[in-house]
């Protein structure tokens, strides 16, 4: 009869030393999602020419609102067209990269540096504009550490930043880059809920 003799304890931590670190390398490769979040962010800081098209709605404490929108992005500037938020009818929201003005259907406008203050002012909600420049496109915004979740394909599904829970429900192909961009985007601070679907994509 053959007998199995336990293994003493020097000999089975010198095994399992040998099973651990035979192998290993000083700098593991990070896993796959990591490199396809990598190079999809690469792509998509390319993106400074678009127009996105959709609808969004806005919930704050007990009131909200919905509209269509359309954004035009192209470099730092932009122009964001909204039909019928609180009833206004049009509004145009205006960026040049370092002044904003918003023009209501009613001949009103508003002018200052800052977007999400301006728009305030205008609409009365704080709308994370600034953010959403980046955001729609599933990029944080420079300048400020994010928390990020990614799914295998290195696509953005939950983004943590300057205190806003963003969300990634859905994506969609576009023509051009082979690229997947966000169909629904859902972002929340505090008792303010910003939901866009973006129905169009043009690059």
């Amino acid at each position: 009869m053959n007998r199995y003799l336990p293994l003493r304890p020097t000999l089975l931590a010198a095994a399992l030393a040998a099973s651990l670190f035979g192998c290993a390398t000083p700098y593991p490769a990070p896993p796959p999602a990591q490199d396809a979040w990598i190079a999809r962010q690469a792509v998509l800081a390319q993106l400074t020419l678009w127009r996105a098209e959709g609808r969004i709605g806005v919930v704050t404490g007990q009131d909200g609102w919905h509209a269509s929108f359309q954004w035009t992005q192209q470099g730092p500037g932009y122009r964001i067209d909204l039909s019928g938020p609180l009833g206004q009818g049009r509004v145009m929201v205006e960026s040049d990269g370092s002044q904003m003005r918003i023009q209501a259907q009613d001949g009103r406008s508003w002018t200052a540096p800052d977007a999400d203050e301006l728009l305030e002012q205008a609409l009365g909600v704080r709308l994370p504009v600034n953010g959403l420049r980046y955001w729609a496109r599933g990029l944080p915004e420079p300048g400020s550490p994010p928390v990020v979740q990614t799914d295998a394909s290195g696509r953005l599904t939950r983004l943590e930043q300057q205190g806003w829970i963003i969300e990634y429900p859905a994506y969609a192909p576009t023509s051009r880059l082979n690229l997947d961009l966000p169909e629904r985007i859902v972002a929340r601070r505090r008792d303010l809920s910003v939901k866009l679907v973006i129905e169009q994509w043009t690059l």
